[in-house]
C-alpha cells in the first residue's frame, strides 16, 4: 500500500514538474515573441491573444474564461484524470503567462518572433503533452471529438488554427496571416518533435514463404523481436506467413539488405508511425497511453 502511495505521488509529482517547465516555455514565448509582434497561437490561447489585441484584455484572464464552457463539456465526457491535468494545466500556464509580461527582448525582423516564437511555443507545448496533460482549451474539444466520433485530433487542431489565421487575415491582413502561420507551422513541428521524437519509427510487414530463417536474420542483424502471423494468398491459396517488427528509420537500409538476401521474393511494406507503445528499445511504456 505504501509503495503504490509513493509510485502515485512521483508519477503525479513527475506530471506536475513537466506541465510546469513546459508552461513556463510556452508563456517565454508568447509573451517576448508573439505578442510583441501580435502573432497568434493555436486553439483557445489564440483567441484570448485576439482579444488582447482588439480590446487590451489581460491574456491570462481570456483564457481562464473561455475555458470555462470548454472545462464543463471535459468534466462529463473526458477523464476525470485528464481534466484535473488539463485544468492544472491551464492554471499553471495562465499564471505563468500574467508573471511574465513585463519581459521584453530587442529585435527588429518579425523572422526573429516567427522562428524563435514558434520554437519555445512549440517546444513548450510538447513538454506539456509528453507529461500526459495538456493546457486545456481546444485539446478538450478534440478529446471529446475523438472519443466519441473517431475525429482525428489534429484535424480538430487544423480546423480551430484555420479560423484563427483566417480572423487574423481579416483583421490585420494577409502578411500578418502569413507570419502568424508560419509561427503556427514551426510550432506544431516542434511540438511533434517533442512529443514523438526526430527518429520516427517504420512498421514493417513481411509476407514470406521462409519465416523461420528471415525472422533469426532480422532478430540477429537488428535486435529487434518479430511477431510471426500465418497468412494464405486469396488468389493462390498458397500459405505464407507475415512478419511483423517496428524498427528506427536507420535500422530501415539493412532491413531490405537482410530481406533482399534472405529472401528475394518477399513481399515487403513500409509505414511510418509517430508513436510506439510496449516492451521494446526506446518505446513508450504503456503508462503513457491515457
Amino acid at each position: 500500500m505504501k509503495s503504490s502511495v509513493q509510485e502515485a505521488i512521483k508519477t503525479h509529482g513527475r506530471v506536475m514538474l513537466l506541465m510546469t517547465a513546459g508552461s513556463l516555455i510556452y508563456s517565454v514565448g508568447m509573451n517576448l515573441f508573439y505578442t510583441k509582434q501580435q502573432l497568434l497561437s493555436g486553439g483557445v490561447t489564440g483567441f484570448a491573444q485576439l482579444l488582447n489585441y482588439q480590446f487590451g484584455w489581460p491574456i491570462s484572464l481570456m483564457i481562464i474564461l473561455l475555458n470555462i464552457p470548454l472545462f464543463l463539456i471535459g468534466w462529463k465526457f473526458v477523464s476525470r484524470k485528464f481534466f484535473l491535468y488539463s485544468l492544472a494545466g491551464m492554471g499553471i500556464f495562465s499564471l505563468c503567462l500574467q508573471l511574465g509580461h513585463p519581459l521584453s527582448v530587442p529585435f527588429e525582423s518579425p523572422l526573429t518572433a516567427v522562428a524563435l516564437g514558434g520554437v519555445l511555443t512549440g517546444l513548450g507545448l510538447g513538454i506539456i503533452y509528453r507529461s500526459g496533460a495538456s493546457s486545456g482549451g481546444s485539446d478538450i474539444i478534440a478529446k471529446v471529438l475523438h472519443k466519441y466520433f473517431s475525429i482525428n485530433m489534429a484535424t480538430t487542431g487544423l480546423f480551430v488554427n484555420a479560423v484563427i489565421i483566417s480572423l487574423s487575415m481579416l483583421i490585420y491582413g494577409l502578411d500578418q496571416a502569413v507570419l502568424t502561420l508560419c509561427a503556427m507551422f514551426i510550432g506544431s513541428h516542434v511540438t511533434s518533435y517533442v512529443i514523438d521524437g526526430i527518429d520516427h519509427r517504420r512498421a514493417i510487414t513481411i509476407i514470406t514463404a521462409n519465416p523461420k530463417e528471415l525472422s533469426q536474420a532480422l532478430m540477429d542483424g537488428l535486435g529487434r523481436g518479430i511477431t510471426i502471423t500465418k497468412a494464405t494468398g486469396a488468389y493462390t491459396g498458397d500459405e505464407r506467413y507475415m512478419l511483423y517488427c517496428v524498427i528506427s528509420k536507420h535500422q530501415l537500409s539493412p532491413l531490405k539488405a537482410l530481406v533482399k538476401k534472405t529472401d528475394p521474393h518477399a513481399f515487403l511494406t513500409i509505414t511510418t508511425v509517430n508513436g510506439v507503445y510496449g516492451r521494446g528499445t526506446s518505446f513508450f511504456s504503456m503508462d503513457h497511453i491515457e
